[in-house]
This record gives structure tokens, sequence and C-alpha cells, in this order.
């Protein structure tokens, strides 16, 4: 086997699906992966904290997203939106995002 074919990519698209019908919406979370320089970093500024803040680390691991907006108005992509959207309890998309970037094959290349 050709190890290329292991090396996995920094970022990925999580596509947000809809927990009524299971089917992709057009909501794509872009996050940096765990062979990435910024999720190392990441880490280690998580284990510098005093208390451990699983929002802040996934806020960290955001790239960006696109077609996200709520109550009819679009979200620039920043921290405090992230936050926001991060901390709807209501709301699939954390879970989604985290169960994403714990899947590490998410990032390797498409064979």
């Amino acid at each position: 086997m050709d190890l290329s074919l292991l090396i996995a990519n920094e970022t990925a698209e999580c596509i947000i699906t809809d927990p009524y019908t299971g089917e992709n919406t057009d909501i794509v979370f872009t996050v940096y992966g765990p062979y990435s320089a910024q999720y190392l970093a990441a880490f280690k500024k998580e284990s510098l904290r005093k208390e451990s803040d699983a929002l802040e680390l996934l806020v960290d691991l955001t790239l960006g997203w696109v077609n996200l907006s709520l109550n009819g108005n679009e979200l620039d992509f920043n921290r405090d939106n992230a936050k926001k959207i991060y901390i709807m309890e209501r709301l699939p998309v954390r879970r989604q995002v985290e169960g994403f970037i714990l899947d590490q094959k998410n990032f390797l290349p498409r064979r």
C-alpha cells in the first residue's frame, strides 16, 4: 500500500443534516482535523486552561461555515457567532460537528 493514500487533510467540510429527515442541509461547517497544526495548537491551548472548556476548543477548531442563518438573518462566521450557535442546546449542530471532528476518516483523502 502506498502510504501517501493515508495522508490526512488539514480541514474537512461537515454537512449538517436535518435531524427529522436525515437529509443533508445546505449548511456546511469547515473544521480543522486531528492532523492539522491548528488542532494541535488548540489542544495545547486547552491544556493550559485552568478548567476544560469544550466550547472554546470547538470554536478554535472551526474555520468557517456557509449558508447559515438564524431567524432569517445570515450569520457571518466569527467567534461570537460560533459560540452562539454551539451553545444552543436544542440545536443539533454542535453534536454533529463534534462527532465529525472526532471521526478521523473524515480527514483522510477520498478513494
